[in-house]
């Protein structure tokens, strides 16, 4: 697997300005991660990552909303 900086050096990401060469880099650092994966697998990926970088920033854990009671939100389960 490519580290994000193998990406920044990549000939096509080169060309770029350097606020978009890192959004690119990203955006194929992400894909090759992904690549191959079902929805709900992607999903987990995307949380745990989240979780992760509010884990290291000392940020408390973002509540995810379940959609799987077809869409609807249970308002008695909000933490106010």
């Amino acid at each position: 697997m490519k580290t994000i900086e193998e990406y920044m050096n990549d000939p096509d990401i080169q060309t770029m300005p350097e606020y978009l060469r890192e959004i690119h880099a990203a955006r194929h650092l992400i894909q090759d991660e992904t690549v191959g994966m079902s929805a709900e697998e992607e999903a987990k990926y995307h949380r745990k990552k989240t979780d992760e970088l509010f884990a290291r920033l000392g940020l408390p854990q973002p509540q995810y909303v379940d959609f799987s009671g077809q869409g609807r939100l249970d308002l008695t389960r909000l933490p106010y």
